[in-house]
């Protein structure tokens, strides 16, 4: 079941709980959460290929809360002009902000969440999203992304680059001061990754995607094990290289799923 809500920061969003939770429109226990972060859908926001996946996840047990990111779906228009409003701000920025302000309502609007057990889950620039934030906020118990990044240094894909987050999509227009000079930008995801263990993170990277070099995402997990190989925490990251390319199917979704509810 499903119900529409509105949180702070004038976002609003769907929760949806397991059938048997749920008696006259109350959810009758505590519920681990999985925020949903869709991906790269202009027209369409979350709603078009995210309710089997959700499905999934509310069989497991989960409460799923989506919503459409700024820019995508009923959202669309909030990108109009938003460098012209916001020159200082990131439209990948917004989308963080926003995530966390949902983790907030979980503590101040949902008694029906366990905020002891906040997941992430999200595929493709959801993904990303939920790398940042979960490196950025420590109440994310858990992360689970689907070909959600490689180097932004060393991406040899042969596509558009660092210039897929600064022109492309400008969800990071300064990143566009190192076309060129990659090897200077001072952050990449490894440095993320590194942020967030040792709590579990599921990383899968399928092998034909296009977007994202394998090898270079492979070599940040490497490396991000290895420093925590001492700390005993290498084992929270679980890394997936399916031979596939960059989709979402059953396949994937179910696999998610189940890594959550381990």
């Amino acid at each position: 079941s499903g119900r529409y809500t509105a949180l702070g920061e004038d976002l609003w969003s769907n929760i949806y709980s397991p059938a048997n939770t749920v008696k006259e429109n109350v959810v009758t226990a505590k519920l681990p959460l999985v925020v949903y972060l869709h991906e790269y859908a202009y027209a369409t926001g979350y709603h078009r290929r995210s309710m089997s996946f959700i499905r999934d996840l509310t069989e497991e047990g989960f409460a799923v809360l989506a919503l459409d990111m700024m820019g995508f779906g009923t959202r669309i228009e909030e990108a109009l002009h938003f460098y012209d409003r916001y020159p200082r701000w990131s439209v990948m920025g917004k989308m963080v902000a926003d995530t966390r302000c949902v983790i907030n309502d979980v503590y101040t609007r949902m008694p029906f969440i366990d905020s002891g057990r906040i997941y992430l889950a999200g595929y493709s620039l959801g993904g990303t999203v939920a790398l940042f934030t979960a490196a950025l906020d420590d109440r994310v118990k858990g992360t689970a992304v689907v070909s959600a990044f490689s180097s932004l240094r060393n991406d040899n894909t042969g596509t558009e680059g660092i210039r897929h987050y600064s022109e492309l999509h400008g969800l990071i227009p300064r990143l566009g001061f190192f076309v060129g000079h990659e090897d200077r930008i001072p952050v990449d995801f490894d440095d993320v990754l590194a942020c967030v263990v040792p709590r579990s993170l599921l990383i899968i990277a399928p092998k034909r995607d296009r977007h994202h070099t394998i090898a270079s995402v492979q070599k940040m997990v490497v490396s991000v094990s290895s420093l925590y190989h001492q700390q005993q925490a290498s084992d929270k990251i679980t890394f997936e290289q399916p031979d596939t390319f960059n989709h979402f199917p059953d396949s994937l979704q179910q696999r998610v799923a189940k890594w959550l509810k381990r």
